[in-house]
């Protein structure tokens, strides 16, 4: 008797799906989404997803994502991670598919084809498929290695930095603020950084300009 050969399985799809985050003192904590063009849920706020090709890397399927569907170019990257994956029979109505998330952290002076939202004021955003699971998994990515990941922290305070603006992503994340002199000890004694002066605008008219930073190396 002949065995008979490998059964054949259905293969999931595997997605690509960014959640794009930046930081700016004046407009806060933010994240991107993009309109869908086609079906499913086409006309609506989605976060930037492509299917994975077949030869393509996981990275690389994230900046594609990013640029073919928020314009957001690869230059107005600050930092990309993995968050994650998703999975799940009803996720995706076209078929089964997996989803690899990434954080990509943008400069807040980029141009892009997206809308941007206010993270304390406006989540969830009630998104298709399970996208609004996804940007919980990239805050708190971003919650839990403040400071310990110096370089997502880096790109999402920029360079310089001013002790208040450290303070409200702080606040943006976590939503409590951080005691005073707990957080200007930590920037002081940290050794990542060097204490500049701020510009005399930043600060109050007429007082003196507030305590910034610059990221050493």
């Amino acid at each position: 008797m002949t065995d008979a050969g490998p059964a054949t399985r259905d293969q999931p799809l595997i997605a690509i799906d960014v959640v794009p985050m930046s930081f700016a003192g004046a407009d806060g904590l933010r994240v991107a989404t993009a309109r869908r063009a086609y079906a499913p849920f086409a006309g609506l706020e989605a976060l930037p997803g492509v299917l994975l090709q077949g030869s393509e890397i996981l990275q690389d399927g994230a900046r594609r994502a990013l640029r073919t569907k928020a314009g957001i170019e690869a230059a107005a990257v600050r930092h990309l991670a993995q968050v994650g994956a998703f999975d799940g029979p009803d996720r995706d109505p076209r078929s089964t598919a997996i989803s690899i998330a990434f954080l990509a952290v943008v400069d807040p002076a980029a141009n892009a084809d997206a809308t941007w939202h206010d993270t304390t004021a406006s989540l969830p955003l009630g998104l298709p498929f399970d996208h609004d699971r996804i940007v919980d998994a990239a805050l708190e990515h971003a919650r839990l290695r403040l400071w310990s990941d110096l370089p997502l922290t880096r790109a999402l305070l920029g360079d310089p930095f001013t002790t208040a603006d450290a303070a409200r992503l702080r606040t943006a994340l976590t939503g409590t603020p951080p005691d005073p002199g707990n957080l200007n000890r930590m920037l002081r004694t940290n050794p990542a950084l060097t204490r500049v002066e701020a510009p005399a605008a930043a600060g109050p008219r007429g007082g003196r300009p507030p305590a910034a930073w610059t990221w050493q190396g």
